[in-house]
């Protein structure tokens, strides 16, 4: 792994590390085939589809990478200045997206994605378009980008599109349609959005989570920082925050390093993964 560890997915028992400048380890073996971090991942039934932005060039791409075969390395920074066409080396599929990917997430052969300014967006593990849809609307007396998308959660059949400022849409993964628009109805600026089947933990910006049950705010809490990851264990959610692992309606315990993911072993015990690349239990 070349750096500090940003996100691990697992499939068919093995893991795949990807770390805060882009790289990706699988058994061992690091490739780069993006030349900067990368800013969503999501694993669907082909492989890892994948973006990254560069905002000083100002280029962005989305990429299917099968691990099925040995990951390679893909053009640098340098070469794209020269070369503004390169696309990601060894992927099953690569597109130049003409805005900044908001949200991306996937279900078997179902991806959708969010893009700044444009729409919402499903294809399948092939790049076929499946359904677009409009943004949320700017209110009257909105705040600023509060109609911005900031997060996708699949819940069944559906997959659910969160926007800043606490709206939510529920659509039809297959289809396209949309099954209903509600609001959190509390002030806020929407970061993330967790769940576990139909129950969602949403962290604000300013530290305030709320647990969101049959549309209704259930719970209210505030951290010491936004929330770097949660997991609901059948009972509660475990959070970590900045420097800090929690159950939402229990105790909490201060870390030393950053958390950056809650991760169930074979032994169902619940570790974090620290930016340092080591396993420490959720909560000793």
């Amino acid at each position: 792994m070349g750096g500090a560890p940003w996100r691990i997915f697992q499939r068919n028992g093995v893991e795949v590390i990807i770390d805060v400048e882009g790289g990706i380890t699988i058994d061992g073996h690091t490739a780069k085939p993006f030349p900067c971090e990368i800013t969503h991942a999501t694993l669907c039934d082909s492989g890892i589809v994948a973006t990254w932005v560069d905002h000083e060039l100002r280029l962005a791409r989305m990429a299917l990478l099968s691990l099925d075969e040995e990951l390679k390395n893909g053009p640098t920074k340098a070469e794209l200045r020269i070369d503004r066409s390169l696309m990601v080396s060894g992927a099953e599929w690569c597109h130049i997206v003409d805005a900044e990917p908001l949200a991306v997430e996937s279900s078997a052969d179902k991806i959708v994605f969010a893009l700044w300014s444009r729409g919402i967006y499903c294809i399948d593990s092939s790049a076929n378009e499946m359904w677009r849809l409009p943004l949320f609307k700017d209110g009257d007396k909105a705040p600023p980008r509060s109609n911005e998308v900031s997060s996708l959660t699949i819940s069944g059949d559906d997959i659910i599109v969160w926007s800043r400022g606490g709206d939510y849409r529920r659509i039809s993964l297959d289809e396209g349609n949309v099954l209903s628009e509600n609001s959190i109805g509390v002030e806020c600026d929407l970061e993330k959005v967790f769940n576990s089947g139909d129950k969602y933990l949403l962290s604000s910006k300013d530290g305030w989570a709320w647990e969101l049950v049959d549309d209704n705010i259930t719970l209210a809490r505030k951290f010491r920082g936004t929330i770097q990851d949660a997991v609901h264990d059948g009972s509660d959610w475990r959070i970590i925050s900045w420097r800090e692992d929690t159950l939402l309606r229990g105790k909490s315990q201060t870390r030393d390093e950053l958390g950056v993911q809650i991760i169930q072993n074979d032994d169902s015990t619940w570790m974090v993964l620290d930016n340092q690349g080591n396993m420490t239990p959720h909560l000793e």
